[in-house]
């Protein structure tokens, strides 16, 4: 099971009064008295992240743990990596959660890595935009290409109807036609860029993980990246979940069904790795 080895959380909610243990099952005290409910994981229904709270059901019972409650964000992401490792051994759990800068930890595998790249650093905001815009560019390039070669065709013929004598005037509709082509194609690319930067910060909102130590892992038998709080060192994503990467001139992009899986910035990378790091990516999914 992916992050088995993470140390289990004892989380004391003022609100209820009750306690919860978050390891190999999830575990209730409701005063000091009273036997403790032990649940195992494959019994819980759903598990729903809403800002910094967890709320979980099992059977006619409802646990909302407030974000309160927690007392760090580095033990509530500790919590969310405990959920998510039981998750993998547990998929009919119903589980809903917040936007995420990392992969989903369910993703993961018990695998020991060799001749591993491990770096470590903060994710800059300049560098996730700059991957989310490349990645945009990536997957609609070719249709804004196309558009704005139709928009010029549609310009030529604007004006050719407004001036009537085409023969006289082509030589005015033609680059006219082009440049303004061209202009609406920027505009539409800059607004896809400003989606970009906004969707980072609609992520930043919603995910403590933005402001945390991540640690990357780049191996033969996978790729990891995790906050470094939680990082285990033999948990990796396998690299059949990946379907192919993009070269920016910030760093790389791994992805999975067309989302980001992880970011690798070149600042996490020693300058004398660079060369084997990406070689390594590069021999196992293929570049965009």
């Amino acid at each position: 099971m992916a992050f088995e080895s993470v140390s289990g959380q004892k989380v004391f909610s003022s609100a209820t009064g009750l306690t919860y243990i978050f390891g190999d099952y999830f575990v209730v005290f409701r005063n000091d008295s009273a036997a403790p409910e032990i649940y195992e994981w494959k019994s819980v229904s759903s598990i729903t992240e809403n800002h910094g709270s967890i709320t979980i059901s099992v059977g006619m019972s409802t646990y909302h743990i407030e974000s309160a409650a927690f007392s760090s964000e580095e033990q509530f992401l500790t919590v969310r990596a405990i959920i998510e490792g039981q998750i993998a051994e547990n998929p009919d759990i119903r589980y809903r959660f917040n936007q995420r800068i990392l992969p989903l930890k369910y993703l993961y595998r018990n695998i020991d890595a060799s001749n591993a790249y491990v770096m470590r650093g903060v994710y800059e905001e300049k560098v996730i935009n700059s991957s989310n815009i490349s990645l945009i560019s990536a997957r609609f390039g070719r249709v804004i290409f196309v558009f704005a070669i139709l928009l010029m065709a549609i310009f030529f013929m604007i004006f050719a109807s407004i001036m009537g004598n085409l023969q006289d005037n082509w030589i005015w509709c033609l680059p006219l036609s082009i440049f303004l082509g061209i202009i609406v194609s920027v505009v539409i690319y800059l607004i896809i860029g400003a989606v970009a930067r906004h969707k980072y910060s609609s992520v930043q909102k919603a995910d403590p993980a933005t402001t945390q130590e991540i640690t990357v892992v780049v191996a033969p038998e996978g790729f990891a990246a995790v906050e470094s709080a939680v990082y285990t060192a033999h948990d990796l994503i396998p690299w059949n979940e990946a379907n192919f990467f993009i070269e920016t001139h910030m760093g790389l992009v791994v992805l999975r069904d067309n989302k980001s899986v992880f970011w690798l910035p070149k600042s996490f990378m020693p300058k004398n790795q660079q060369a084997g790091i990406y070689n390594l990516i590069a021999s196992k999914v293929k570049q965009r």
